[in-house]
């Protein structure tokens, strides 16, 4: 079992932000179009108008979940979380936190509420039945 995605890809997309989007790709199409009939120069900062996703410039942002480890970065500039299920003596899940109880007794907790609830019911899921599956002490709400 494997779960695995890229959370810098949008795949639900709003026709708000779709509408949105396309305002501003037409606006930096003219604002390039203006500055080469001035016979201007385009700078480096006038391509940031073209709609860029500037986040994967930076890194990234995923959940990958499979039987030998949970490996989660959930936004560009935060701590990646990666842990064996070897070292997990249990786990909760409680109000949008994950709390991992490792073997040696350490904690690792990371907050998933930040995630589209279709996100957060797939960790959920995954997780339960990878915990199941290896007998580790599961509660998750």
């Amino acid at each position: 079992m494997e779960y695995k995605r890229d959370l810098l890809k949008n795949i639900d997309k709003s026709i708000f932000r779709v509408l949105l989007g396309i305002f501003f790709c037409t606006i930096s199409i003219l604002w390039i179009i203006a500055r080469l009939a001035d016979n201007e120069l385009i700078r480096l900062f006038d391509w940031f108008y073209s709609g860029i996703s500037i986040e994967r410039f930076f890194g990234k942002a995923f959940v990958h979940i499979d039987n030998e480890t949970i490996d989660i970065k959930l936004g560009v500039f935060e701590k990646e979380y990666k842990i064996d299920w070897q070292e997990i003596k249990s786990i909760e899940c409680k109000l949008g936190n994950f709390t991992i109880q490792k073997q040696d007794n350490s904690s690792v907790f990371f907050p998933i509420s930040k995630l589209d609830y279709s996100n957060v019911v797939g960790i959920k899921n995954i997780i339960s039945e990878l915990a199941d599956s290896k007998d580790i002490q599961c509660n998750i709400k």
